[in-house]
C-alpha cells in the first residue's frame, strides 16, 4: 500500500509541473533559510556551554553609579574581592581572576611576536573552565610566578618544532618567564580566548602588582566566580553588598552576578571588557530565529494555498476513488505522503542550496555549512522530524478538504470550491505579505540607522589614518627615532603619540571638579596625547587653545575638557574652571567638540584629555591617499630598521572604529538577505494563485472579450482581489513594523527618527512586486484569442 501512495505521489508532482516547481522552489529556499539561520543562532547560544560547570559560573561586574557616567555597566571590578567571596561565602566554592591583555609583544632568542590574546590568570582557571592542558603539570600551572602557558598554535609559532616547556620567553619589562604548559587551542565557541597565559602569583608580596591584587579601591579584575548551586545567585549578590561596604568601597559602586551563559548575548550595553570581542546582542538572535520561522511558514502556506486551489482540479479524483471503495484514511494517507514527499525532495535540494551558499555567508565554521550540518546524527534526527511535522502540517488542511468531498456531488459535475477554502487562502496570502511588508519596512528602518551611524558627525576624520601599537616600554624608548624616519616623506602628513584611540575603551577616574557639591562623586574618561593628535584627527576646539609644546605648565598643571563634560556641570564658561585629579589640581584650558571615544549605542561621556608629549604606546600616522601602497611600505622599511627583531602591528583607524558596529551590519546584511528572500518565496505563491485564477476564468474572459473588453479592464479584473489583500496586509503591517522598529532603535543612543517614507516606500513596493507577479498571468490570459477561451472545456 505504501509504495502504491509513493508511486501516485510522484505521478501527481509530475502532472502538476507548475504547481509542483513553484512548491519546491518555494520550500527548497524557505529550508535553506532555515537551516543557515539554525547554525547561526546554534552558534550563538553554544557560547560557553561546553564548560562542565557552565550553569554554576558568574562573571562579577560593576555597576559604577558616578555622576559624569552614563554607560555605569563594567565588565570589571574589585580585585580584592574575588578572594573575599571565596574565602567569606560559602555558597562560593571558587573563583578565578585574570587581566586580559589582548595582543602583546613577547619574545623568544631575540625574536619578537606578537600575541592576540595574552592575559593574565590564577591557577583556578583550570578549575572553574574546562580549557585543557595537554602538557605539563595541571596541579602546579600557574602556581609560580614568572611563569607562562602556551597554547598550541602559538607555541608552534613561538618555538616551532620545538617542545616549548622549560624555555623561556620575554614580555616587557618582565624577562625570563618560563613556559610550564601547553594548552589545547581554544575551538569551541568561547567568549574567553588565550594564546599566553601568565601566572598572576608574585614573588615579592610587597611588591607593587601584588599589592594591587590586595585591592579595594581600583575597578580594573576580571573576576569569575563558580557557586555550589546557580540558585544561590540572588543570596550571594546581597552579601557582595554587605561586604564592599564594609571594605569602605565608594557608595557609588555596587556589584552584581551575571550568568556565563549571558556573557556573549547579553553584553552589548557593557563596557571594559575588550576581551568578549565578538559579543552580539541576543535580540538579534532572536530575531533573526522568527525570521526564519517566518520564511518557513510562508513557503509552507504556499503550499497549502496552491493545493486548496486545485482541489477542483483533483476532485473527480477523489469521487472515483471514494466509488471503488476507498475511505477517507486512506485519502488522507495519500494527500499527506505527497506533501510528506514533496517537503522531503525540496529538503534534499534545500541541503544543496545550503552548500552553494556556503562560501558565501560568514559564519566561524570552518567546513562546508552542509556537511557541517549532515555531520551532526542529533541535528539529522531533528531535520527528518522537523521536515515531516512541515509535511504533515503544509499538507493536513488540503488532505482534510479533498478527502472530504461528497463523491456524488462531484460526479454530477455540481461541486464548487469550498466558501471555507477561498477565505482560508486570502487569509494565508494576507498573512504571508503582512510579515514581508514589516519585513521590507524593518530592513529599510536598519539601513538608514546602519546609514546614520557610518555618516553621523563623529568629531574627527578618521580616513588616512594608521595606528601603530609599540605598546613595549622597551620599544618607546626609540619611538622619537621611528618618528623622525617617517616625517621624512613627502607621503605621510603627521604623526602623533596617544595613549589610546576613539572606539577603544579609555580609562576612568575620579575628579573634583571645581563648584560641585562635596558629597557628589564624579568619574570621567581621560586621554592623554601630544600636540600634534588633535591636528592629526582633525578635533575641534569650541572654546579657549590646545595644548602648547612651549608651554612647560601643560604637562602638569593643564586639562581639555569635551563639551559634554562642561554641559554636564552646566558651565557657561569652563575655561579656567578647575578640576582635582586625585592630590593635582589642573586649569581648563581648552573645551574640545565632542567626538565619540566609545561605543556609538552611547551617550558621549564626560572626559578629560592631558597633555603627554612623551607617553603612550600607539603612534598615529596620517598619510596621503595619493601613493598609499608606497606608503605602507615606507612605514614597514621604517620600522624594520628601528626594530629589526619586532614585527610591524598597525591597523587602519577607519576600520578599527568601524568595529564597533560590526554586530549591527551583520545583522543588517542578514534581514536584508532574508527579507528579499522572503518576498521571492511569497511571490511565488501568488504567481501560482494568480495562474489559477486566470485558468479558473478562461471562459469568463473569453465571453468578455467578445463582448468588447479591452486587455486593460481584464487585467484590473484579474488584479484587483489581490490588490485588496496586499492592501489589508499594508494596513496590518505598519503598526507591527512601527513598534517593533521603536523597540529596535531604542537601544541606541544616537538614533534616526522613523521617517515615514520609508513605510510609504516600502507599502509601494510590496504592493508593486505583487501587481508584476499578478500582471504577467493577467496579461498572459486578457491576451488569448477568445475563440481558444471559448472552446475551453
Amino acid at each position: 500500500m505504501f509504495k502504491n501512495y509513493l508511486k501516485i505521489a510522484f505521478r501527481n508532482l509530475l502532472k502538476s509541473k507548475g504547481t509542483s516547481v513553484i512548491n519546491i522552489l518555494g520550500l527548497s529556499i524557505g529550508m535553506a533559510c532555515c537551516v543557515i539561520i539554525f547554525l547561526f543562532v546554534q552558534n550563538e547560544l553554544k557560547y560557553d556551554s561546553f564548560h562542565s560547570k557552565s550553569k554554576d559560573i558568574f562573571r562579577v561586574l560593576t555597576i559604577d553609579e558616578a555622576l559624569g557616567v552614563s554607560s555605569n555597566l563594567v565588565g570589571i571590578t574589585l580585585p580584592a574581592l574575588g578572594p573575599a567571596m571565596e574565602n567569606n561565602f560559602p555558597e562560593v566554592e571558587k573563583r578565578v581572576r585574570m587581566i586580559p591583555q589582548g595582543r602583546q609583544l613577547i619574545s623568544y632568542e631575540q625574536q619578537g611576536f606578537y600575541t592576540e590574546h595574552f592575559a593574565y590568570a590564577e591557577p583556578s582557571l583550570f578549575d572553574v573552565f574546562d580549557f585543557k592542558l595537554i602538557d605539563g603539570d595541571t596541579e602546579k600551572a600557574l602556581t609560580e610566578p614568572n611563569t607562562v602557558i602556551f597554547t598550541q598554535s602559538m607555541a608552534k609559532k613561538t618555538f616551532g618544532e620545538e617542545n616549548p616547556i622549560g624555555k623561556r620567553i620575554d614580555f616587557g619589562n618582565q624577562t625570563s618567564l618560563e613556559v610550564v604548559g601547553v594548552m589545547a587551542d581554544v575551538t569551541e565557541n568561547s567568549h574567553l580566548d588565550f594564546d599566553v597565559i601568565m601566572s598572576m602569583e608574585q614573588a615579592d608580596t610587597t611588591s607593587g602588582f601584588a599589592q594591587f591584587l590586595r585591592s579595594w579601591q581600583s575597578i580594573s579584575m576580571v573576576t569569575y566566580v563558580q557557586l555550589a548551586s546557580p540558585e544561590n545567585e540572588e543570596g550571594v549578590e546581597s552579601k557582595m553588598e554587605e561586604l564592599i561596604r564594609a571594605n569602605n568601597v565608594g557608595d557609588n559602586f555596587k556589584v552584581t552576578l551575571q550568568p556565563l551563559k549571558d556573557v556573549h548575548l547579553k553584553s552589548s550595553g557593557i563596557l571594559f571588557e575588550n576581551y568578549n570581542l565578538n559579543k552580539t546582542d541576543a535580540n538579534y538572535v532572536y530575531t533573526l530565529a522568527a525570521v526564519g520561522l517566518f520564511v518557513i511558514l510562508i513557503a509552507s502556506f504556499n503550499f497549502m494555498n496552491l493545493s486548496t486551489a486545485r482541489s477542483a482540479n483533483r476532485a473527480q479524483e477523489v469521487g472515483v476513488r471514494k466509488v471503488f471503495g476507498a475511505d477517507r484514511v486512506q485519502l488522507i494517507n495519500q494527500f499527506m505522503i505527497e506533501s510528506i514527499v514533496l517537503c522531503f525532495v525540496s529538503f534534499f535540494i534545500a541541503i544543496g542550496l545550503v552548500a552553494l551558499a556556503s562560501p558565501l555567508i560568514n559564519l566561524p565554521i570552518e567546513e562546508n555549512l552542509a556537511l557541517h550540518f549532515l555531520s551532526n546524527g542529533n541535528w539529522l534526527l531533528g531535520a527528518f522530524v522537523f521536515v515531516l511535522v512541515l509535511g504533515l502540517f503544509s499538507g493536513s488542511y488540503p488532505a482534510l478538504l479533498l478527502s472530504g468531498y461528497n463523491p456524488i456531488t462531484i460526479l454530477r459535475g455540481s461541486f464548487k470550491t469550498s466558501s471555507k477554502g477561498v477565505l482560508l487562502r486570502k487569509s494565508l496570502v494576507i498573512f504571508q505579505f503582512t510579515i514581508s511588508i514589516t519585513m521590507i519596512i524593518g530592513t529599510a528602518i536598519v539601513y538608514d540607522q546602519l546609514q546614520h551611524q557610518r555618516n553621523i558627525e563623529k568629531g574627527f576624520d578618521p580616513e588616512q589614518v594608521v595606528t601603530l601599537n609599540i605598546g613595549n616600554p622597551g620599544l618607546q624608548q626609540s619611538m622619537p627615532v621611528l618618528i623622525n624616519k617617517l616625517e621624512q616623506s613627502p607621503d605621510i602628513i603627521k604623526t602623533a603619540r596617544t595613549a589610546g584611540m576613539p572606539g577603544r575603551t579609555f580609562g576612568r577616574r575620579g575628579v573634583r571638579p571645581e563648584g560641585v557639591p562635596q558629597e557628589d562623586t564624579w568619574i570621567i574618561s581621560v586621554l592623554g596625547f601630544d600636540e600634534n593628535f588633535m591636528e592629526l584627527m582633525d578635533m575641534q576646539i569650541s572654546e579657549g587653545r590646545g595644548f602648547d609644546v612651549n608651554m612647560q605648565t601643560d604637562v602638569q598643571q593643564a586639562v581639555l575638557i569635551n563639551e559634554a563634560m562642561a554641559k554636564e556641570l552646566t558651565w557657561s564658561e569652563p575655561v579656567g574652571k578647575k578640576i582635582t585629579f586625585g592630590q593635582q589640581e589642573r586649569t581648563v584650558i581648552g573645551v574640545v567638540k565632542d567626538f565619540h571615544f566609545a561605543n556609538m549605542r552611547h551617550k558621549i561621556e564626560p572626559l578629560a584629555m592631558f597633555f603627554n608629549p612623551n607617553g603612550g604606546g600607539n603612534l598615529a600616522v596620517k598619510f596621503s591617499s595619493a601613493n598609499a601602497g608606497q606608503t605602507m611600505e615606507f612605514i614597514q622599511s621604517a620600522w624594520d630598521e628601528v626594530f629589526p627583531n619586532s614585527p610591524l602591528e598597525y591597523r587602519f583607524f577607519d576600520e578599527e572604529f568601524g568595529q564597533q558596529y560590526a554586530s549591527d551590519e551583520r545583522f543588517g546584511t542578514l534581514v536584508f538577505s532574508f527579507t528579499w528572500l522572503a518576498i521571492f518565496i511569497a511571490c511565488l505563491g501568488l504567481f501560482g494563485l494568480s495562474a489559477f485564477t486566470a485558468e479558473q476564468k478562461t471562459k469568463e474572459i473569453g465571453v468578455r472579450k467578445v463582448l468588447g473588453a479591452s486587455i486593460s479592464g481584464i487585467v484590473v479584473l484579474l488584479s484587483r482581489q489581490f490588490s485588496q489583500l496586499i492592501a489589508v496586509a499594508v494596513i496590518l503591517a505598519v503598526p507591527i513594523a512601527y513598534y517593533l522598529m521603536s523597540l529596535w532603535l531604542s537601544d541606541f543612543e544616537y538614533r534616526v527618527d522613523m521617517n515615514w517614507i520609508w513605510f510609504a516606500i516600502s507599502a509601494m513596493a510590496a504592493i508593486l512586486i505583487a501587481l508584476l507577479t499578478v500582471a504577467f498571468q493577467s496579461v498572459k490570459a486578457a491576451t488569448i484569442n477568445p475563440s481558444k477561451s471559448l472552446r475551453y472545456e
